[in-house]
């Protein structure tokens, strides 16, 4: 599995839990070779932390993680 791109579609943050809620979009290749498709994946960072990577780093690398972790996603929606 490879991701071959990944961005932030939308984020929102909320002030009183002090987290940042946003939905991911990875570009992943499954296998080499194989078709190219995207999934959505939400995911929660904290707003602040200090020392850490920034918030949209964050973000992906969550979502990356989710990704991985959950061999349920790679059945994705194919990318025409």
């Amino acid at each position: 599995m490879r991701i071959l791109s990944a961005r932030v579609i939308h984020a929102r943050r909320s002030s009183t839990a002090g987290r940042v809620d946003a939905l991911v979009r990875l570009l992943s290749e499954p296998v080499s070779g194989a078709a190219v498709a995207w999934v959505d994946i939400a995911v929660s960072a904290p707003a602040r932390a200090p020392g850490a990577a920034p918030l949209r780093d964050r973000l992906l690398a969550a979502a990356k993680l989710v990704f991985a972790a959950n061999p349920g996603l790679r059945q994705t929606r194919r990318v025409a």
